[in-house]
């Protein structure tokens, strides 16, 4: 028997608001699994101009070259958004203003090691305005989330619309190292935290695990321990917090032996995050609890565990998102340690609580309280949402 229950709105601890706003109302394919369905939607894109499209799921198709080039100019994003495929009408509209992006875009290790100038360069595809803010966190609203924390800032323009907005108390921002720079003093005083990065993501394929992936190539670090460690080191003398994207289990260990390294010579953070970890070990997962660093991850992402089962090897189907290793061995606790976001893959409540409760794996499942914890405001002064759940 069901009941109904009102929970507090979601408090989203990894989303990227300020560059989801820029194309709120540009196609998506996250939902789109049929292929004849997508080449539809593309084909019919304004051809006077180049178009964004986000959600494209490599797990569901592909596009030929042939395809490709019959569309408009079009950019069409990988759902992780660590890749991306442009048609040759869109290259030769922009290699002239971006002739390294067009020139390298298709090189993996490079794509990665320029992830944040990517984000970047496909947000310079719109402009930023009031409206679009309203109607993104408008639409988050009605999704069930009220707060959304910005990942990766896309620069002054967008930082200075939302902070002057009602918005503001809904985000927290974090920026790259180089958008950090050229960013006013006072945006830098608004900024949380610096975020960098440690490898790619699975939807790409440069998610840096241990074993190669089942085509047998093998995704690499984007950063030797030394480069790591001056980058966290030059981060700390900032007095900011550090956000550090590591999704395989090879960057996962860097992290945790670069933080130790940082600690034993002296060079402490507010607050050290590790974004994603979706294949952290138990031996890892008590290093990083005894130095305190907050584990930030997404059970959306449980599902790459059924979607992403054609390049993971088996093993690691099963070492996705180990959420129940982490509370019940190692000591995690949701809501202080082990805090959860969308992504904005898709954004909302649904797909959020979804994955929490009915996930691929037994380890992965989170209990409705755990996920009240780790992924909702703190009372429901903010908004609620009423759910519907089995009756105990």
């Amino acid at each position: 028997m069901k009941q109904k229950i009102c929970i507090p709105l979601l408090k989203d601890h990894h989303n990227h608001p300020s560059f989801y706003a820029l194309f709120n109302d540009c196609l998506n394919l996250q939902e789109i699994k049929d292929k004849q369905k997508a080449l539809q939607m593309v084909q019919s894109l304004d051809r006077d101009r180049v178009s964004v499209v986000l959600g494209w799921n490599t797990g569901f198709y592909s596009f030929s070259e042939e395809e490709l080039n019959r569309f408009p100019s079009v950019i069409i994003v990988n759902i992780s958004l660590h890749s991306f495929i442009m048609n040759a009408r869109a290259e030769t509209a922009l290699k002239e203003k971006y002739p390294d992006i067009v020139a390298n875009y298709k090189n993996h290790s490079w794509y990665e090691s320029h992830f944040a100038r990517m984000m970047i360069f496909m947000a310079d595809m719109a402009e930023p305005t009031e409206q679009k803010v309203k109607t993104l966190f408008d639409s988050l609203y009605e999704k069930g989330v009220y707060y959304a924390e910005d990942m990766l800032l896309t620069g002054e323009k967008v930082y200075s619309i939302i902070n002057a907005s009602p918005y503001r108390e809904r985000t927290a921002f974090w920026a790259d190292p180089a958008t950090f720079k050229n960013l006013s003093p006072g945006a830098q005083k608004g900024v949380k935290g610096i975020k960098l990065f440690t490898d790619g993501a699975l939807g790409a394929g440069t998610a840096a695990l241990t074993l190669p992936y089942n085509d047998g190539k093998k995704a690499g670090l984007l950063h030797t321990d030394d480069e790591l460690f001056r980058q966290m080191r030059e981060t700390a003398l900032l007095g900011k917090a550090v956000s550090v994207h590591a999704i395989g289990d090879m960057a996962i260990f860097q992290v945790v032996r670069t933080v130790l390294r940082l600690r034993d010579e002296g060079f402490p953070f507010p607050e050290v995050r590790m974004e994603h970890c979706q294949f952290i070990d138990e031996k890892t997962a008590h290093e990083a609890k005894e130095m305190g660093i907050i584990l930030s991850m997404q059970p959306n992402f449980s599902v790459d565990s059924t979607v992403y089962r054609d390049r993971l090897p088996a093993r690691y189907l099963e070492q996705n998102n180990p959420f129940r290793m982490l509370i019940d061995k190692v000591g995690f606790i949701p809501g202080k340690d082990l805090i959860f976001g969308t992504d904005g893959m898709p954004h909302g409540i649904t797909t959020a609580l979804q994955s929490c409760l009915f996930p691929p794996f037994p380890q992965q499942r989170l209990t409705l309280d755990e996920f009240i914890a780790g992924y909702c405001m703190p009372d429901k002064s903010y908004g609620q949402v009423e759910i519907e759940v089995e009756k105990i």
